[in-house]
């Protein structure tokens, strides 16, 4: 009889504590922005703009969703995360803006073509991808435009930056769309300095 009720109250345990409520994952990704038709490749510009991957460096450099607290310490989001790793989503935006931005150059992702004289690199190293406790998003780092010339990949021009948008709404939903308006903010500055060094 002792060894029934033991085999029971183990099942009981054991039943209560694996059909617990789990809570679902949510994977957020930048809103699709329409942009004009491709250049076929008989179309492509003689000069290319190479985009090279965005650099994530500390905490923000992972899939979770980032917050920074009021008490200057960092909470990692368990069960809300970029739907690709979030220098993917940066590096694609990026892109896609400045493809759309400038016509006279073909922009292409680092790596793809060769680098001639004349193309022009970009670099962004971000070191603050965060939700803030009363800024919102957050985003830190800084930009680099480089020429390549006869002597080899030359700056042209830098940018130390800081970029935050207030949320819409509180919730993950409103983080992302408010990183994705600090990260065209940022695309917009980029490509501005693009175009003033190639005018």
């Amino acid at each position: 009889m002792m060894r029934i009720l033991i085999i029971l109250s183990l099942l009981f345990v054991l039943t209560a504590c694996s059909s617990g409520q789990s809570t679902p994952l949510k994977y957020y990704d930048f809103t699709h922005q329409k942009t004009s038709d491709s250049a076929s490749v008989s179309e492509l510009k003689q000069a290319f703009i190479h985009v090279n991957q965005v650099k994530i460096e500390g905490v923000a450099d992972q899939q979770p969703l980032i917050q920074l607290l009021n008490d200057h310490s960092v909470n990692i989001a368990n069960y809300h995360f970029w739907s690709q790793h979030p220098k993917h989503t940066l590096t694609n935006a990026l892109t896609r803006a400045i493809a759309k931005d400038i016509s006279d150059f073909s922009t292409v992702p680092a790596g793809k073509t060769k680098i001639d004289i004349d193309d022009i690199i970009v670099e962004v190293t971000v070191t603050k991808l965060v939700g803030h406790y009363s800024l919102g998003s957050l985003i830190e780092g800084q930009w680099f435009i480089y020429n390549n010339d006869i002597n080899g990949k030359r700056l042209q021009s830098s940018e130390l930056f800081s970029i935050s948008t207030p949320l819409q709404n509180s919730g993950f939903d409103a983080l992302i769309k408010a990183h994705q308006t600090s990260w065209e903010k940022l695309t917009g500055k980029v490509t501005k300095a693009i175009l003033t060094k190639t005018d």
